[in-house]
């Protein structure tokens, strides 16, 4: 009966340590802080790996001793133990002045100008000219011949038609440029076979208001063949009568009138 009180005792005393444990365990996790794991960062730590480590110092050496001197790159010349000698020059001797001065020479007397130098220093006047009366010109608007009968002695000539301007390239390229324009509108070549190849050169001659100054007349006509025979005479005529149809010609300059008085035309397809 003894033994079995024994272990009833036994048993309530290890379950009361084993409260008390229990007890203060749970007493313990309540004073300790609550820490967060998510707040817990990793310090990353620098690693180097190298073959040979050593402890340097970077801090300057302080040195008792003063610096050396600093040498240059390239080598001063040695300096000399004494100065060179200075060469003695000797004083050059004074000239001493000479107490007596010398004499001006005296001037030479003027010579006496002979007088054909005097007779041109004073030129005598020379003679009026006889004045020329101008006979006073009629204007006529336009400035062909405006230096014509500029002299002082009477002209001898009794024409009274100016001079003709010459022509260059360009004014008679212009000028036959207008006549072909007249012409063209009363120019009908003929039709047939090879028609295209024939050119007929008429001669014109003309007065100086554009009018004919004779019948046009045929020096010339080329690209004749075989088959365009029947319309060679045709061709002629036609050209004849073109001239006479765009006469008298309006335009023409008259001071060049020397240059378009007589020309010739080709009639051809390219009129």
């Amino acid at each position: 009966m003894a033994v079995a009180i024994d272990r009833r005792e036994g048993i309530g005393i290890g379950v009361a340590v084993i409260g008390h444990a229990a007890l203060f365990a749970l007493l313990s996790l309540a004073i300790m802080p609550k820490v967060d794991p998510l707040e817990i960062k990793p310090v990353p730590i620098e690693v180097s790996l190298t073959d040979e480590a050593g402890l340097v110092s970077e801090a300057p050496v302080i040195e008792k001793e003063a610096p050396a001197e600093r040498l240059a790159e390239v080598p001063a010349p040695p300096e000399p133990d004494s100065p060179p000698p200075v060469p003695e020059t000797q004083p050059e001797p004074i000239a001493k002045p000479d107490p007596t001065p010398p004499k001006a020479a005296p001037a030479p007397a003027p010579k006496p100008q002979p007088k054909a130098e005097a007779k041109k220093s004073n030129p005598a006047p020379a003679k009026a000219q006889p004045k020329t009366e101008r006979r006073n010109a009629t204007p006529t608007g336009r400035l062909t011949g405006i230096v014509d009968g500029l002299t002082d002695q009477a002209s001898k000539g009794k024409a009274t038609t100016p001079q003709a301007a010459q022509m260059g390239p360009e004014v008679r390229s212009s000028i036959f440029g207008l006549i072909r324009r007249q012409v063209k509108p009363h120019w009908r070549a003929p039709t047939g076979a090879d028609v295209n190849l024939l050119a007929t050169i008429v001669e014109v001659r003309l007065n100086r208001d554009g009018s004919l100054a004779g019948q046009p007349r045929v020096v010339n006509q080329t690209g004749t063949t075989a088959s365009n025979r029947p319309q060679q005479e045709l061709h002629k005529e036609r050209a004849l009568a073109a001239i006479r149809l765009a006469a008298p010609f309006e335009g023409l300059p008259e001071e060049y009138y020397d240059g378009w008085k007589a020309f010739r035309l080709s009639f051809d397809r390219r009129l």
